[in-house]
Parts: C-alpha cells; structure tokens; sequence
C-alpha cells in the first residue's frame, strides 16, 4: 500500500467571535471603571477624614497659642518691661544700635519669671513644630497629587 500524501493548504484557524471580544472588553473597561470608582471613593473619604483631624488640631493648638499669648501678652502688660523695652529702643537708636534687639533684651529682662517660661515655651513650641509643619505640607502635597493622578487616569 501506497502512503496517500496529505494535503498541504494549512488548517483552518478558527477566527475569534467579535462579539465575545466586545463583551470582553466591556467587562473589562466595566472593572477597570469600578476600581477608579471605589479608589475615587476611598480617596475623599480619607481626605475628609485627614481635613476634619486637621481642623480639630489645628483649633486645639490656635486655643493653646492664644492662652500662652495671652498669659504673656498680660504679664508684660502689668509689668514695666514694655516701657522699658520702648525706651531701650530709642536709647539704641539714638547711639547707632540696633533698636530692636536692645528692645528685645530689655523685654526680657524686665519680664516675670511666670511670663519668661512663658516665653521659653512658645519658642521651643514653634522650633519643635516647624519639622512637624514641614513634613504634614509634604504629606499633603503628595495625597494632592495621589488624587490629580486618580483623576486624571479616570478621564
């Protein structure tokens, strides 16, 4: 028997429906629609919760400040070392010094002790809260961007 040759013309490939591929897609692009919704969603809950934290922080430290201004603000009211500040001002100014730090020194000298703890509290206060500033500006500038990212892959 004679082997009988095959025939050459290559198989058949089936062609994919294009109406399975469209549904594909559309599952597809419905999914990825569904994520940047939930993302879109999860973002601003986080970001309303970060701006009321924010808020009730920020209120909590303007009240203290207050208080330690007004502590300080009172004791040199009752005291002389505002006059005394005032006059060692114009005493530097008339001799060629600097006005404002002889105003400065004289404030402090003649403050109580209550009103220069007062004042030491308000300056380590303000040192040690300038990195903290610093780094809640960062962390801010980057959720910013997290969502002009979000926002923009959604369009």
């Amino acid at each position: 028997m004679t082997a009988r040759p095959r025939p050459t013309t290559p198989a058949r490939q089936r062609r994919p429906d294009p109406i399975s591929q469209e549904t594909e897609r559309g599952l597809l692009s419905r999914s990825v629609e569904a994520v940047i919704a939930w993302l879109k969603d999860h973002v601003h809950r986080l970001m309303d919760a970060m701006r009321e934290r924010g808020e009730t922080v920020t209120l909590n430290i303007r009240q203290k400040f207050r208080e330690w201004m007004d502590t300080l603000v009172d004791t040199i009211a009752q005291s002389d070392a505002g006059i005394d500040a005032v006059i060692a001002g114009i005493r530097a100014a008339l001799t060629g010094k600097n006005p404002v730090w002889a105003a400065i020194k004289a404030l402090v000298s003649g403050l109580s002790g209550k009103a220069k703890v007062a004042l030491v509290l308000v300056l380590v206060l303000g040192s040690l809260l300038a990195p903290v500033l610093l780094v809640v500006l960062l962390l801010v500038l980057i959720v910013a961007a997290l969502v002009a990212a979000v926002r923009a892959a959604a369009t």
